[in-house]
């Protein structure tokens, strides 16, 4: 049938009137169209084709395009979208369907060819329909037939209005200047952006900046399933991953995650910059660290990291809290380090003095001035102001490096710790305003630098904040 198709188009052969090529097309819609639909159908054998409410087909001169899509797809209805020049290939399409699709399921509209949006609001139209049930109809887009403009055009109506796309291929033959009959098959592309990710990829993006660590993980796994270059979404899912992990202080969960995050880094699918890199492989050594001990400095300075953290989202209460467990953690740290083996918890006072009743005696007339009523005997159990009076009365440096001198001092940082006290996330009712928060962080952020001038000269630690502050862009 081929040979024929060739001597007829070459005009060493007629079938019918018309020039050569008419006479061609003629031939191949009445002779050759059931043999090479079916051979279409063979070669579309592998591919998946759901049911379709309505296929949207760009036509141009050649009608056989469109009727192979219907053929593929079988969808319940048909819309074709033509220029007003293009009438003679709808009714050739027609004519070719007839008996196979109901003449009330047949839609032409014309379309400036050469204008995006016209294009986008008939598919817009026809794709916010309903079908039988009221629901929106399941919409496939044919883009093999029209001008290159149109076929760009649906494209970028498909990407916005989340539809797939399906074009038919073939094997091009350059005699005959179209694809050779009986080498057709059907292609079916997801939405662009569900292919290649931008969109959703830039919603997880969004999630992953702002903190919403779960949301951003939940997304990137998703997006790793399905778009064409995968790595980077499979970096940023266990990045979001262990971040939240490590916001959630799951210290029972860090190490399998710190474990995944390494063989990520070393993925070649996705390197980010050196300096990412580096500053990753800083932070996972750290939660290495803080998974094996949470009673030492690591999880003081990530007290800190943490109230920095919801601080910029704006969890003010939330980040007073963390502030606050800073500032009491670097006094209980600074008093356990100084005298070994004094506990907050459990004090033996006798590792603080020789003489305690020398002890209790200042402690009770200082905390009696700081309190402003009468405190008698040394604490049971060790709270954030007890140890900063614990610490001025045995003069520990620990307190004028933290700026901490005197009865006043010790009263401003009473007042700091009742006002937290009355927030929601303690003991009562209050919201933590930004001012409040803010003064918790600066009073933390002073304590930090005073016990680790003191006992962690290992390392400078507002070098340390941010360098283990959480990565925002990757």
């Amino acid at each position: 049938m081929n040979d024929r198709l060739r001597r007829i188009f070459r005009g060493e052969e007629t079938f019918g009137e018309g020039k050569a090529v008419e006479q061609a097309r003629r031939y191949r819609l009445t002779e050759m169209l059931s043999t090479t639909v079916a051979r279409a159908r063979e070669n579309s054998a592998n591919v998946a084709v759901p049911t379709f409410d309505l296929l949207i087909s760009l036509s141009g001169f050649s009608p056989e395009t469109t009727i192979f899509a219907y053929e593929l797809v079988r969808p319940r209805r048909l819309l074709i979208v033509g220029s007003d020049r293009t009438r003679d290939s709808v009714d050739t399409i027609w004519s070719a369907l007839q008996g196979k699709l109901a003449i009330s399921d047949l839609q032409h509209v014309q379309c400036d060819p050469v204008d995006p949006l016209d294009i986008y609001r008939i598919i817009h139209r026809a794709a916010l329909g309903s079908n039988d049930s009221g629901k929106r109809p399941r919409v496939i887009i044919d883009i093999t037939g029209g001008k290159k403009v149109m076929s760009a055009s649906a494209a970028l109506a498909a990407a916005q209005l989340d539809l797939p796309l399906c074009y038919i291929d073939g094997h091009f033959d350059e005699e005959l200047r179209q694809s050779r009959p009986g080498t057709e098959r059907l292609v079916i592309l997801p939405n662009p952006t569900e292919l290649f990710g931008e969109r959703e990829i830039a919603a997880a993006e969004g999630a992953f900046r702002h903190g919403a660590y779960a949301a951003a993980h939940a997304r990137f796994a998703e997006i790793a399933e399905s778009v064409f270059e995968p790595a980077r979404a499979r970096f940023l899912r266990d990045l979001a991953d262990l971040y939240q992990a490590w916001c959630d202080l799951d210290f029972a969960g860090l190490p399998d995650r710190v474990r995944v995050m390494r063989e990520r880094l070393r993925d070649p699918g996705y390197r980010p910059d050196r300096s990412i890199v580096d500053r990753l492989t800083r932070q996972l050594d750290f939660l290495d660290r803080l998974a094996t001990d949470q009673s030492g400095p690591a999880l003081l300075l990530n007290f800190y990291l943490l109230g920095e953290h919801y601080s910029k989202l704006g969890r003010h209460d939330f980040a007073a809290l963390l502030y606050y467990r800073t500032i009491e953690n670097s006094l209980s740290l600074r008093l356990a380090s100084r005298y070994a083996g004094f506990s907050c918890r459990k004090p033996d006072y006798a590792l603080l003095s020789d003489d305690q009743e020398a002890l209790a005696d200042k402690f009770q007339r200082l905390a009696s001035e700081v309190h402003r009523r009468p405190v008698v005997g040394l604490p049971w159990r060790i709270g954030l102001m007890d140890a900063a009076i614990l610490l001025v009365t045995v003069d520990d440096p620990m307190m004028p490096a933290t700026q901490v001198k005197d009865v006043n001092g010790l009263r401003h940082l009473s007042g700091l710790s009742e006002a937290r006290n009355q927030s929601v996330l303690a003991h009562g009712s209050v919201s933590v305003t930004p001012k409040l928060s803010e003064e918790l962080r600066n009073r933390a952020r002073v304590n930090l630098r005073g016990y680790w001038r003191l006992d962690r000269t290992d390392a400078d630690v507002d070098t340390l904040i941010r360098t283990l502050q959480f990565v925002v862009e990757v």
